[in-house]
């Protein structure tokens, strides 16, 4: 369903360039959780059937499976490249012994992990993904909203919503980040930002390489992020000098004082 949505809003390319990369993954059979060969190709014919294209520029492995080898899922998104469903593949929650197997066999153009000032586990893959010139494409930059303060303790989230089992929208969870929103909200008053850029802003220097991907079922919090509000600054982009305040030593002591924080 959300192919065909995706084939309405984009240009049908049919081989033609566009300015719009389409991403795709593939992911585990319920049950069997067994990612093949011939389940990996059924799924990106699926795909591209649906999308009404003859490739996606990126293709995920959505989460390892512990059945099938690295190297056969190399060995299969190899095949994709070569006969041009795939023009390159990633992979999604990815441990460095897996990125490393699957890599000698096809290159992997990019990971996806979560990443957040609140969830840097993966760090210690830096120096692999740049040894191996990998991207890491960081989910969940935000914290799942948290970062964006936008939430604050007590709130209540319907039973479809799965914030209301995390951990950082419990009454403890407030309370154990309330130090680090307080900086981010502070920091974002003095660069006339959002939270939500401030955090952006910390990650986009953090690592040549790491490409965000915020999101949201809200419509107007996704524009209210990507707005660009050339009077006072107010965004994401390096080149603009309100949040390119934060590189260098800006950036040293924001990330000093969340290590305090730790």
């Amino acid at each position: 369903h959300g192919g065909r949505q995706v084939a309405q809003s984009s240009q049908h390319r049919n081989g033609n360039e566009t300015d719009v990369g389409i991403a795709g993954k593939h992911i585990h059979q319920r049950h069997t959780h067994h990612t093949g060969q011939q389940h990996i190709e059924n799924m990106i014919n699926t795909s591209l059937a649906n999308l009404g294209m003859d490739y996606v520029d990126l293709y995920y492995q959505h989460r390892i499976d512990p059945k099938t080898e690295p190297e056969e899922v190399a060995e299969t998104m190899g095949e994709l490249i070569k006969e041009g469903k795939i023009r390159s593949w990633g992979i999604s929650e990815t441990t460095e012994e897996y990125l490393r197997r699957a890599n000698a066999v096809t290159p992997v153009t990019a990971i996806e992990n979560r990443y957040s000032m609140m969830a840097r586990w993966h760090e210690k893959l830096f120096p692999v993904l740049e040894e191996l010139q990998i991207g890491y494409v960081a989910f969940s930059p935000l914290a799942n909203g948290f970062l964006s303060d936008a939430f604050h303790k007590g709130e209540t989230f319907g039973d479809d919503d799965y914030r209301k089992v995390m951990p950082q929208y419990s009454d403890e969870g407030f309370e154990a980040n309330r130090e680090l929103l307080a900086l981010i909200r502070c920091l974002a008053s003095e660069k006339q930002a959002t939270p939500a850029q401030i955090s952006l802003a910390w990650m986009l220097h953090k690592y040549p390489n790491v490409v965000p991907i915020p999101g949201s079922k809200n419509k107007n919090r996704i524009i209210i992020l990507n707005k660009m509000d050339l009077d006072n600054k107010a965004n994401i982009n390096e080149e603009h000098i309100m949040i390119s305040a934060l590189n260098g030593e800006g950036i040293k002591e924001l990330e000093n004082k969340i290590l305090e924080l730790a």
